[in-house]
């Protein structure tokens, strides 16, 4: 059988010259290429094509694609190879495998989310709606240290998913009121020494909390709805946001969760407190709370920066200034991790009122090292409460993880300015020691003065900012 030319350009849908042992299969061979090859027609158009058409030449199988600018897309092997012929030539199978290799990148690409986030055009549109959410999980973080802070977060004793409006009357008022006094923070706080309208103060900042963070979940879910509609986003950004979208709307159950905790015996929850304790939630739940909510800011704020920042030539310039940045940011992970850290470890503070005893420093009243924390260290497994429960101990183990975020921070900022940043890169390190500084004198002072409540808001609000200096 005569050979076409080998210099001949491959038609569409068509395969390329070979040689006239592999066309020997038979009807059969030639019937399951015939399937295979529409297999493939319908699953290639999902992958863009390849650079440059393959030359006849190669004895690689490929499928040409109409409209393609330069030919066609790669054929793996193993779907193809053996309906052909039970043996394909060694420069066959290396030139398949390399197809598969290049198919297997552009699949593992799109599985990670490289590439493309959003339609093109659209990056300044979702960014700029990214960082509006951000703004109101940051606001949302804020009023909720009001609210705790304030004493307001046990005074609605139900939840209804969809919230409700405030009392309309003076009846209405007065059963919220009475159902109120039900529960273990009046009567241990306020029996028979609050007044109505101390109590309608409360109940307002519990319901504008809730409020808000229903308006925040409504600015995120509708525009998520009509930019995954349009498609706006592509698959990996879209599974991304609505994994927070489902995270936000489990924030409210987990809260209710914490609330009702504060409406039962604080002994029940703290065991290793004491009898007659204070009324307040749960410090485990009120942790987990804390802990979804800085998840929901942080993957907001990271996906924002993925959108809005120019790419690292525009930013930095040189090579030089491009592997600076990389070190920094190698260095900055475990910085932010410990910044984390001791973020997370606020919540044990505040959900044992650790801030209002030992409000002296450097020394915690005469001790530097507690003996609290001496005898939980000696017996962990048997005193482990005491890292989650015993005033003391919560509140050293916070002042320790501070120290050590303040050092590292201060310690990255410096190593930082021995290395050629650009000046965009370089402004934003320098800004950490100032954030850093900031927060540790908050904290000092809010211990100092027994918590007043705008600084304990701001204290809170510092941390995050902390971890917000890092992340940019």
């Amino acid at each position: 059988q005569a050979q076409p030319s080998l210099g001949a350009p491959n038609p569409p849908f068509c395969l390329p010259p070979a040689p006239g042992w592999i066309w020997q299969g038979g009807s059969c061979a030639m019937l399951g290429l015939t399937a295979a090859r529409s297999l493939v027609r319908v699953g290639v158009r999902r992958f863009p094509p390849a650079t440059s058409a393959p030359q006849s030449s190669q004895l690689g199988l490929w499928l040409g694609r109409p409209g393609a600018a330069g030919g066609g897309v790669p054929l793996r092997l193993k779907s193809v190879a053996a309906v052909v012929s039970p043996s394909i030539g060694a420069g066959a199978a290396e030139a398949v495998t390399a197809t598969e290799t290049t198919g297997s990148a552009r699949l593992w690409a799109l599985l990670r989310g490289e590439g493309a986030l959003v339609a093109p055009g659209y990056e300044r549109m979702v960014g700029t709606w990214l960082v509006g959410a951000s703004g109101m999980l940051f606001s949302m973080i804020a009023i909720g240290g009001y609210t705790r802070l304030s004493g307001s977060g046990l005074s609605m004793t139900d939840w209804r998913i969809e919230g409700r409006s405030l009392p309309r009357s003076d009846e209405a008022w007065k059963r919220e009121f009475e159902e109120y006094k039900r529960y273990p923070e009046y009567q241990r706080l306020h029996n028979g020494s609050m007044e109505l309208d101390e109590f309608k103060q409360i109940y307002f900042v519990e319901w504008f909390h809730r409020m808000w963070g229903r308006g925040a979940g409504l600015y995120f879910a509708a525009p998520l709805a009509i930019f995954a509609g349009g498609g706006i986003l592509r698959a990996p950004l879209a599974l991304r946001l609505t994994g927070l979208l489902g995270l936000g709307i489990s924030q409210a159950f987990v809260g209710w969760w914490m609330v009702r905790s504060g409406l039962e015996a604080p002994e029940k929850h703290t065991p290793t407190a004491g009898a007659n304790q204070r009324p307040r939630v749960s410090p485990y739940r009120l942790a987990s709370h804390w802990t979804a909510a800085l998840t929901l800011y942080v993957g907001c704020v990271w996906q924002s920066l993925t959108l809005l920042r120019p790419s690292p030539a525009a930013i930095h310039g040189t090579a030089e200034a491009i592997s600076a940045a990389t070190k920094v940011r190698r260095l900055a992970l475990p910085v932010a991790a410990l910044v984390g850290l001791t973020l997370l470890s606020g919540p044990f503070v505040a959900g044992n009122d650790a801030g209002h005893a030992y409000n002296t420093w450097p020394k915690m009243i005469d001790d530097w090292v507690p003996p609290e924390w001496l005898q939980a260290v000696q017996a962990p497994l048997t005193r482990w409460r005491y890292f989650f429960e015993d005033t003391a101990t919560v509140q050293f183990d916070h002042r320790c993880l501070a120290y050590a975020s303040v050092l590292s921070s201060l310690a990255l900022s410096a190593y930082a300015a021995t290395l050629p940043l650009a000046p965009g890169a370089a402004s934003m390190v320098g800004l950490l020691p100032v954030t850093v500084g900031a927060q540790m004198c908050l904290g000092i002072a809010t211990l100092l003065l027994y918590v007043p409540i705008e600084l304990g808001v701001a204290h809170q609000a510092g941390g995050v900012a902390v971890l917000t200096t890092l992340l940019v």
